[in-house]
């Protein structure tokens, strides 16, 4: 976008805009919804709008506003913004919503509690609720990190500050977050979601909020459809005096099918509602898309017409393609993985791979993906998220592992000695180390030994109960087994629900139970022992060193990572009910609703090529369990997708059928026959490959009942019934429509 000094802004806006484009950034009174779809364009339609109301409209720079959700996004639209402007006047302010409500507040402290305040970044947050929590019975339940989440929700779920700080039915959260406001404000601090809150009460001053208007005319907000309530608040705030527009113009722009992170607070409503907001509001679709081919885009279109809170729109594009789709149905998510790895071999013996991205739902698909890459020899950089077996929690457990088959590993005694803590802390770690160092010959039971004569009653028991843990195993030890019982010895898994947030908990949850699954994995191919499988880890670990910034290596993420981003090729594997959508979406539909923007994401993502691929059977410790096709298998259009089913290929079958695909040369030439697969019906009502079991007296939630707890389960042949008790009483239900909390 930016252009040299001869080049003139009239001009681009004729040649280089197409008709709703040109026609988002030429009007100039009243409230606009631009629906940008994925590729149409959307930061060059923005920048060129405020350039307009500069250059056309010759509005000064203080009267302009834009707001964006990264310092990122906001560099880019400076640098075009300027590259039209050629430095003859100044940038209009264009920034976060937290950078702008900073400025708001630091250039109106006379408005606040006080005279001047500092912010406190996250670490001051949690140590803050660290100290409060301490005080408290919920020291052991709940940390600091799940606490500060917590807060950060509310506060972006209020619109606005007076209407305080709903936690629900629990006194105790409530009195720990009212503590947490004291404290801050003793200490004169805002915390980053304060910011927001403190400028929206700013507009409650009648004098402020005039001037405010009167000072800024114009206002742009871009990817509205991740706004949150609080966000939205302040929009109006900021360009309505009761119900009455008071700006000249106000113009958000976004994609609510775009719309993927109501974890995070956005809520998509804010978006759909923009014209009942904004009663003379103006509509604009800008749906030619300049990044994917159309049969991409018509396989996009369809999916998504199944959701029903949204604008309708269809993209489309004058690239024309033919055969860009492909879904294959495979036997294994080990087999998925080999496939999507011989097609990255093809691909970087082109040297095509640099453009090539494998989207997954969630981190924990890494796993299989990252051993077939290694196996296959194909540099890959994970984006993120932290290599499989890098990550703390596995590297928690191989800690534990190393100690059998080393006992003089230092490293991983200092890891798995305070892992979960067990009342050891860093002062006896030293006095340990100190000893070994004295008694080198020892291994770590033998400096046990010697500690446990001369230490405290508390400590002694807690060593005492680590050194048993490894009584009578061995580097022959069966790994699936023995890890199995490290788990439930040091309760591991009650330890992650403790020290995170509940969703960061169930990714490191789902790790661990996939580092099992690598475990059964390993001993079906006749490497059951520990020593084996810490040699394939190691070995896995070695060939892992690779140059994540050069270009010839596949790029992994999840899906929600991969916003924003565009690539020629892109691969989605696990298209299977549980996995995705996600089994915590289907009880819910609007998450369910999220889940298909999240597939839409994945999709437009790809310029030339989309592969989908799904498991028919999925590994859960040590069972290959069937698995059901996606419930979004059956939306996605024959006309433009291709099935084919893989179960029975060998690996020159899977080479010559992608080499065809791609138009290169097979290493394997001899005729291979591919039929046209149809997937099953998907069952809809199917549950996840993993069963859920329950326990008596558990957490429970019920998408019309709520939370409850379970009073008594009953198993029956194809079911399991579950009684609980809620608020409105006892019920009876089959056990998948229950979450385990």
């Amino acid at each position: 976008m930016e252009r040299s000094s001869s080049f003139d802004f009239d001009t681009f806006v004729n040649t280089e805009l197409n008709a709703s484009q040109k026609e988002a950034v030429e009007h100039i009174e009243g409230a606009l919804l631009v629906i940008a779809g994925a590729g149409s364009g959307k930061t060059r339609v923005i920048t060129a709008r405020i350039v307009n109301l500069l250059e056309r409209q010759q509005v000064h720079p203080a009267q302009i506003i834009a707001l964006t959700f990264t310092n990122k996004a906001a560099k880019e639209m400076k640098e075009r913004i300027a590259g039209f402007l050629h430095n003859k006047q100044g940038i209009p302010f264009v920034g976060t919503f937290h950078g702008y409500c900073l400025y708001l507040l630091k250039q109106n402290t006379h408005l606040l509690p006080f005279d001047s305040f500092s912010i406190i970044d996250e670490d001051d947050k949690r140590s803050i609720l660290n100290t409060i929590l301490k005080k408290t019975p919920l020291y052991k339940k709940q940390t600091a990190q799940q606490l500060s989440y917590h807060i950060s929700l509310i506060k972006n779920q209020c619109a606005h500050p007076d209407q305080g700080f709903s936690t629900g039915d629990n006194r105790m959260i409530q009195e720990l977050v009212q503590e947490y406001e004291k404290e801050k404000l003793k200490s004169k601090s805002f915390d980053f979601d304060d910011l927001l809150l403190e400028a929206v009460k700013l507009f409650d001053n009648k004098e402020f909020q005039e001037a405010h208007h009167n000072q800024v005319r114009h206002i742009l907000v871009d990817e509205y459809q991740d706004t949150n309530i609080i966000q939205d608040s302040l929009l109006k705030k900021m360009t309505l005096s009761g119900k009455t527009r008071a700006v000249d113009s106000v113009c958000v722009v976004g994609d609510e099918d775009q719309s993927i992170y109501s974890w995070r607070g956005a809520t998509v409503d804010n978006i759909i509602h923009f014209t009942k907001d904004f009663k003379d509001a103006k509509y604009i679709k800008i749906e030619q898309n300049y990044r994917s081919k159309q049969p991409i885009l018509h396989t996009a279109n369809k999916v998504i017409a199944h959701n029903f809170n949204r604008n309708e729109k269809k993209l489309w594009s004058d690239q024309t393609g033919r055969d860009c789709v492909r879904m294959l149905r495979c036997f294994s998510g080990y087999q998925e993985a080999d496939i999507i790895a011989r097609l990255c071999k093809l691909l970087h013996g082109q040297k095509k791979l640099a453009s090539t991205a494998l989207l997954y739902r969630t981190h924990v698909q890494s796993r299989a993906l990252e051993e077939a890459l290694i196996k296959q020899g194909i540099p890959y950089h994970l984006v993120g998220g932290i290599r499989f077996y890098e990550r703390k929690e596995i590297k928690d457990i191989l800690a534990y592992l190393r100690l059998i088959i080393n006992p003089y590993d230092r490293v991983a005694f200092t890891r798995a000695i305070n892992c979960p803590l067990r009342g050891l802390g860093d002062v006896f770690v030293e006095q340990f180390t100190a000893l070994w160092d004295a008694q080198p010959l020892l291994d770590f039971k033998g400096v046990a030994a010697l500690m446990l004569a001369d230490i405290q009653t508390s400590k002694k028991e807690s060593l005492q109960k680590f050194v048993n843990l490894f009584e009578g195993l061995t580097h022959l030890s069966r790994a699936p087994e023995t890890i199995t019982k490290f788990l439930h010895s040091i309760e591991y898994i009650e330890f992650l629900k403790k020290s995170h947030e509940t969703q960061e908990a169930q990714e490191r949850q789902a790790n661990v139970k996939e580092f099992l699954n690598a475990a059964h994995f390993f001993a079906l191919q006749g490497k059951a022992s520990l020593g084996q499988l810490l040699d394939e880890v190691s070995l896995l670990q070695e060939h892992t060193e690779t140059d994540e910034n050069s270009e010839s290596s596949v790029t992994l993420m999840t899906l929600h990572a991969a916003k924003g981003l565009e690539f020629n090729t892109v691969i989605i594997p696990g298209l299977e009910e549980g996995l995705f959508p996600s089994s915590r979406s289907t009880l819910n539909p609007a998450q369910l609703e999220e889940e298909r923007r999240l597939l839409y994401v994945g999709i437009t993502r790809a310029r030339s090529r989309l592969l989908l691929t799904y498991a028919r059977y999925r590994q859960t410790y040590g069972q290959m369990e069937e698995a059901y096709p996606s419930r979004f298998i059956k939306e996605i259009p024959q006309d433009s997708c291709r099935t084919e089913d893989a179960s029975s290929w060998n690996p020159y079958d899977i080479s010559n059928y992608l080499a065809a695909w791609f138009g290169i040369a097979s290493a394997h030439p001899e005729a291979v026959t591919f039929r046209a697969f149809t997937p099953p019906p998907t069952v809809i009502t199917a549950q996840p490959a993993t069963k859920i079991s329950f326990k008596k007296h558990q957490t429970v939630k019920h998408l019309s009942f709520g939370i409850g707890i379970v009073t008594s389960i009953e198993e029956q042949p194809t079911k399991t019934v579950v009684t609980v008790q809620f608020k409105t009483g006892t019920k009876k239900l089959d056990g998948k429509f229950v979450q385990p909390l």
